[in-house]
C-alpha cells in the first residue's frame, strides 16, 4: 500500500495558475487552466488512471515540451529560448496534473516519469518481481513549476509579483504547519523583505548583463563605449557562428566593411562616444543621443528609411549598389551597414534610430530581419568632425604618437590621402598581425600598450592598428574616429551570398577628407589578417550553418502574411483534432463517483487489468449474457486459447482486489498486470470461436 501523500491545499493551484496568467501576460489561458484543474473539486467525473496512464501523460507532456522548444528556438534568439519555454511549462505539463486531479488516487508513481524506469518496471513484471516505488502528488511540483514560470513572465518585474509570491508561499506553508502561526507570519514577512531586496538586485544584475556585449560578438558592439582588448594578454577568441547573410542584388558591388558602431574619444584602452557640450545642451533631459530616422514612400506601405534627412525623391530613384541583409537581432542592437549607406527598405521594424556618429540601432518586430540596403551615396550619415573630440590625443600617448608622426613626416604631406597611404605602407612593411597579445597594460608610469605597439612590439590585432592609425592622423591634424563591425570576406559560391561570422569582427579608422567634406573608411590592418581569420570548412561548421539558415529562412517564411494564416490553421486543426480524440476517449471511459461527508470522492468498484480485456474476450466468447458475472463469463476462455492455470490465478487475484476489504498488495497487482498482458496477447492472436453449434 503506497504511503499517504499530502496534496496542495484546495484552490491553491487555481490561484497560482491565475497568478501565472497575470505575470506571463496570458490571463485568459491562466483562467481556463485554473478552472480545469480546480473543477475536480465539484465535477463527479473520474478516471482510473493507472501506472501506464501516468507514463502516457508524461510522454505527452515531454512531446509537447519538445515541440514547443523547437518552435520557440526557431522563432527567436537563443538567449531567450529557455526562459520562454519555462514560462509555458504550466501548460505543457497540464496532462500530468490532469491525471493527478481527475484520477482515483491521490498519488502517482515516480518511476512513471522516466522511460528507463518504465522499461525496468516492465521487466520486473515479466519476471514476476515487485517494484519499490516512490509515490508523490504531482500537484506539489506543479505548484513550484507555476511559481518559477511566473517569475520569468513579462510582468514579473511589477510591484505585484513579490506580494503574490509571498501570499501563495504562505498559503502552502500554513496549510502544512499548524503550530505557531504568529512566528510563521513573521518569517514570511522577513522572507518577503529579503525577496524584495533580491528582486532589486537581480534586476540590476540583469540590466548589467544584458547591456554588455555578447562574448562572441565583435568587441565594441555596445553603442556608447568600446572596451578594447588593448593591454590584455592571451589569444583573442571569436565565434565562428554565422551572424548575417548578405546577398548582392542586380550585380552590384559588395561592401568590404560593415559598421556597427563609431566612437571618437580614446582613453584608458577604451573608445567612447562623446558629443560636444553645445549639442548635449540642446537635447532634452529625457532623450539620448539617438534620433528617429526620417522615412519617405515611393509606394504605399513600403517606406524607405533615410540615413540623411535631406534625401529627395530623385535620390531614391538613383541607381545605387544594393544588397539584401538577413540575420538575427535584438531590440536596440546596432545594424551592420556600410559607412556610406543611403537608405534601408523592407525591414520590418518598430523603430530605427541613428546617432550623430552614424551608428544605427533598430527595434525589430521579430527576432529575424531581412531587408535591402542601398549604399555608395555621395554623402555620409554622420556629423562633420568636432575638433575637441575628433583631434584629441590622450596625454598618456601624446608624446609617443607625435614623435612617430614626426618620424613618418605626416605633417609635411599635402593631402589626407597621402597621409593615409604613408601609414598604410608603414604598417604593411614593418608590422605584423596576430591574435596572440603580448603587450600588457601600463603601470606605474610605464609606456602604454599603444606606445609599446608603435615603438617596440609592432605586432597586434586590428584594435591596435585602428587605434594607432586614428591617433597618428590626429597628430597630423586629420580628424578621425574609431569603428567596429565586420569585414565582408567569406563568399558562399553555392548560394551566391556572403556570410558574416563572429570571426569576421573587425576594427578600423574613419577619416575626415577636408577636400571632399566626407568621412571615409581606412582599414590600416595589414591585409594578411584576412587569411588568418578564414574559417575552415569542417563538417560540424557546415551542419551548424545549415541549421542556422533553415532556422532563419523558416522563421521568415512562416511570418509572411500569405503563409501565417495557413500555418496557424494547420496548427489549430492538429491541436483540435488531438483534443477531440483524447476527449472522446476520456468521455467513453469516465466514471461517476460519489462523495463522502468531507466532500472527498468515493471511488467506484475496483477496476482491475482483467476488465480491460473484455472487448477482446467478446470476440471469442460473444457478448456477456445478462446475470452472468464477469469472472464466470471469462472462465469460458479456459482450454480454448488461454491456459487454465494462468486464467484461474488471474481470476483469483482479480476477485481478491475487488472484494477483499484489506488493501491490495503491490506484488499481487504486479502479478495480475503481467498475467493480463499475457492473456491479452493470446486473445489478440486467437481466432474467433465458431458459435453456430
Amino acid at each position: 500500500m503506497p504511503p499517504q501523500v499530502q496534496p496542495p491545499p484546495r484552490l491553491l493551484l487555481g490561484a497560482t495558475l491565475l497568478f501565472w496568467g497575470a505575470m506571463s501576460g496570458n490571463a485568459t489561458m491562466g483562467l481556463i487552466t485554473a478552472l480545469l484543474i480546480e473543477g475536480s473539486n465539484w465535477i463527479r467525473f473520474r478516471w482510473d488512471f493507472d501506472h501506464s496512464a501516468c507514463s502516457r501523460a508524461w510522454r505527452i507532456s515531454m512531446i509537447l515540451v519538445i515541440i514547443a522548444g523547437a518552435l520557440i528556438w526557431l522563432d527567436g534568439d537563443r538567449y531567450t529560448a529557455l526562459p520562454k519555454l519555462m514560462v509555458w511549462l504550466p501548460i505543457l505539463l497540464l496532462p500530468l496534473q490532469f491525471v493527478q486531479s481527475y484520477g482515483l488516487r491521490d498519488h502517482m508513481p515516480l518511476n512513471s516519469l522516466s522511460f528507463f524506469s518504465e522499461l525496468h518496471r516492465q521487466r520486473n513484471r515479466r519476471l514476476g518481481l515487485g517494484d519499490s516505488v516512490i509515490h508523490f502528488n504531482f500537484g506539489n511540483p506543479y505548484f513550484v513549476v507555476a511559481i518559477v514560470a511566473s517569475s520569468l513572465g513579462r510582468n514579473a518585474d511589477t510591484w505585484i509579483f513579490l506580494p503574490g509570491l509571498v501570499i501563495l508561499g504562505g498559503w502552502l506553508v500554513f496549510s502544512r504547519v499548524k503550530t505557531r502561526p504568529f512566528a510563521l507570519a513573521v518569517v514570511m514577512l522577513l522572507a518577503g523583505l529579503i525577496g524584495f531586496g533580491g528582486q532589486i538586485g537581480m534586476s540590476k544584475l540583469y540590466d548589467w548583463a544584458t547591456n554588455r556585449s555578447p562574448g562572441d560578438a565583435p568587441t565594441g558592439t555596445e553603442l556608447t563605449v568600446s572596451k578594447t582588448s588593448i593591454g590584455s594578454l592571451g589569444k583573442i577568441k571569436q565565434s565562428p557562428e554565422m551572424f548575417w547573410r548578405l546577398k548582392i542584388t542586380d550585380g552590384g558591388r559588395v561592401p568590404r566593411l560593415l559598421r556597427l558602431a563609431t566612437y571618437n574619444r580614446y582613453k584608458h584602452i577604451s573608445w567612447r562616444m562623446e558629443l560636444p557640450e553645445s549639442m548635449i545642451a540642446e537635447m532634452e533631459e529625457d532623450e539620448d543621443e539617438f534620433t528617429n530616422l526620417a522615412t519617405r514612400e515611393l509606394t504605399a506601405e513600403d517606406p524607405y528609411y533615410l540615413l540623411r534627412e535631406q534625401t529627395t525623391t530623385e535620390d531614391l530613384l538613383k541607381a545605387l549598389p544594393a544588397f539584401r541583409l538577413r540575420g538575427a537581432i535584438r531590440a536596440e542592437d546596432p545594424l551592420p551597414l556600410p559607412g556610406d549607406t543611403a537608405t534601408l527598405q523592407r525591414f520590418e521594424l518598430d523603430g530605427i534610430e541613428a546617432n550623430p556618429l552614424g551608428t544605427v540601432r533598430v527595434f525589430p518586430k521579430r527576432a529575424i530581419i531581412d531587408g535591402t540596403v542601398r549604399w555608395r551615396d555621395d554623402a555620409v550619415p554622420e556629423d562633420p568632425p568636432w575638433p575637441e573630440q575628433d583631434l584629441e590625443i590622450s596625454t598618456l600617448e601624446r608624446e609617443t604618437v607625435e614623435l612617430v608622426a614626426a618620424d613618418l613626416g605626416l605633417r609635411d604631406l599635402p593631402t589626407t590621402a597621402a597621409k593615409v597611404a604613408r601609414i598604410r605602407a608603414w604598417f604593411m612593411d614593418e608590422f605584423t598581425y596576430t591574435r596572440y597579445l603580448t603587450i600588457g597594460r601600463a603601470r606605474f608610469g610605464k609606456p602604454t600598450a599603444i606606445s609599446i605597439f608603435l615603438t617596440n612590439s609592432r605586432s597586434g590585432h586590428c584594435e591596435y592598428f585602428a587605434t594607432a592609425a586614428a591617433l597618428l592622423l590626429r597628430a597630423a591634424d586629420v580628424p578621425t574616429r574609431y569603428c567596429v563591425g565586420y569585414a565582408v570576406m567569406e563568399r558562399d559560391m553555392k548560394r551566391d551570398e556572403f556570410v558574416i561570422r563572429g570571426t569576421h569582427g573587425h576594427a578600423w579608422t574613419r577619416v575626415w577628407d577636408e577636400s571632399k567634406g566626407l568621412w571615409f573608411d581606412f582599414d590600416p590592418t595589414p591585409t594578411n589578417w584576412l587569411a588568418a581569420e578564414t574559417v575552415g570548412g569542417t563538417e560540424s561548421r557546415g551542419f551548424a550553418d545549415a541549421y542556422q539558415r533553415f532556422k532563419e529562412d523558416f522563421f521568415l517564411w512562416r511570418n509572411r502574411p500569405a503563409n501565417r494564416l495557413g500555418a496557424t490553421l494547420v496548427m489549430w486543426a492538429l491541436g483540435l483534432s488531438t483534443l477531440a480524440f483524447v476527449g472522446r476517449r476520456l468521455w467513453k471511459s469516465k466514471l461517476v463517483v460519489a462523495r463522502d461527508a468531507a466532500g472527498n470522492p468515493i471511488p467506484p468498484e475496483r477496476i482491475t487489468p482483467l476488465h480491460r480485456l473484455e472487448s477482446r474476450a467478446r470476440r471469442i466468447l460473444g457478448p456477456r449474457p445478462p446475470g452472468v458475472t464477469f469472472a464466470v463469463w471469462l472462465r469460458g476462455l479456459g482450454g480454448h486459447c488461454v491456459p487454465e492455470t494462468d486464467l484461474e490465478e488471474a481470476l483469483e487475484i482479480h476477485q481478491g482486489i475487488r472484494f477483499d476489504t484489506r488493501p491490495p498488495q503491490p506484488s499481487g497487482e504486479t502479478r495480475l498486470q503481467a498475467l493480463a498482458e499475457e492473456i491479452g496477447a493470446r486473445l489478440k492472436r486467437a481466432k474467433p470461436r465458431d458459435r453456430t453449434h
